[in-house]
């Protein structure tokens, strides 16, 4: 296994912040100092770059976005 790297206080706060939005990710620990070396969804796992790669490729949105995206896709469904 690779050499565990840092994590930046903006990574931690984003993976953070994806972990709460979506709870099927489960981290997984390695060593006596619990050392995050993956996140296990379902049959999947995921090393913490690809985890990095999934959340930076999700769209993000502000509140006001999200309201006028939400409201321009029930006009659609009326």
């Amino acid at each position: 296994m690779k050499a565990s790297a840092n994590m930046q206080a903006d990574q931690m706060e984003r993976f953070a912040k994806f972990l709460e939005e979506h709870p099927g990710f489960t981290p997984l620990l390695q060593g006596e100092e619990a050392v995050i070396f993956g996140f296990q969804t379902g049959d999947c796992f995921l090393t913490l770059s690809e985890m990095d790669r999934l959340i930076a490729a999700e769209p993000h949105f502000d509140a006001q976005q999200s309201a006028l995206l939400m409201a321009r896709v029930a006009r659609r469904a009326e």
